[in-house]
């Protein structure tokens, strides 16, 4: 008789949840958001309007930003999101809306959102990435007249960038100025650099050389020796030092 009752409850009590996640699910639009495994992984943020209030949103979250960080489109819009990450784990939580997916390396992850009232929407990394991660944070404007996405600027990109996003090199090291785990790239070709034993050295192309090949030969002071050996071939060596030259 007992076993009868218990067997009763429980059935009642899945049919609860149940309706509670269908009412959730119509009424305040709440889903279970989508890892897609036919996606691959990408590293170009971008907007896409697959027509008029239909947009298509490629997030790249990185270390410490969201690319595009501003993004317009026109109220009662429908953005389907997909959330990519070439470096850590990351949050993408729109404030004030219910929409929140996780960026994983290796993966992508879809949502669908719909703006139907205008005004500014911040979105955070609700998930702790680093030394920055609280100045992770972008915009969705949703306004009448939603600006177009600036075109990306027609230029050659050098393979050095492309070989510090694959190897993670700015999962420490930032191009902007910005500190992190390691001393920033921005400017250090060229500069002195005081070693954590007192002396001084012209970040030259040898030394930047060495420093990728044998981390833990020089250290900067104020800094701890965590940088891993990485299989970096000679002629990548090279490369990535052409495009630390250009970050002035």
């Amino acid at each position: 008789m007992i076993e009868k009752r218990i067997v009763i409850a429980a059935a009642i009590f899945m049919l609860a949840v149940t309706g509670v996640i269908a009412l959730s699910v119509r009424v305040s639009g709440i889903g279970v958001p989508t890892c897609l495994t036919d996606l691959r992984p990408f590293n170009e943020g971008k907007v896409i309007e697959q027509a008029p209030k239909h947009y298509e949103i490629h997030y790249v979250a990185r270390m410490w930003k969201f690319e595009p960080p501003d993004i317009s489109v026109v109220p009662g819009s429908t953005a389907d999101i997909y959330v990519s990450t070439p470096d850590v784990t990351h949050g993408v939580n729109i404030v004030g809306t219910n929409f929140n997916l996780m960026a994983v390396p290796g993966a992508v992850n879809y949502r669908r959102i719909k703006f139907d009232k205008a005004g500014d929407y911040l979105v955070v990394c609700n998930e702790y990435c680093g030394a920055q991660h609280h100045n992770m944070a972008g915009w969705i404007h949703v306004t009448e007249k939603a600006a177009a996405p600036p075109p990306a600027p027609v230029q050659a990109e050098l393979p050095g960038k492309k070989l510090l996003e694959q190897y993670a090199c700015t999962a420490c090291h930032s191009v902007d100025g910005t500190v992190g785990t390691g001393p920033t790239l921005k400017g250090l070709f060229g500069s002195k650099r005081v070693m954590s034993d007192g002396t001084t050295v012209v970040a030259d192309e040898e030394y930047l050389e060495e420093s990728i090949e044998k981390p833990d030969a020089k250290i900067v002071k104020g800094f701890e020796p965590a940088m891993p050996v990485m299989p970096i071939s000679k002629e990548e060596v090279h490369e990535i030092i052409k495009y630390i030259e250009t970050l002035k």
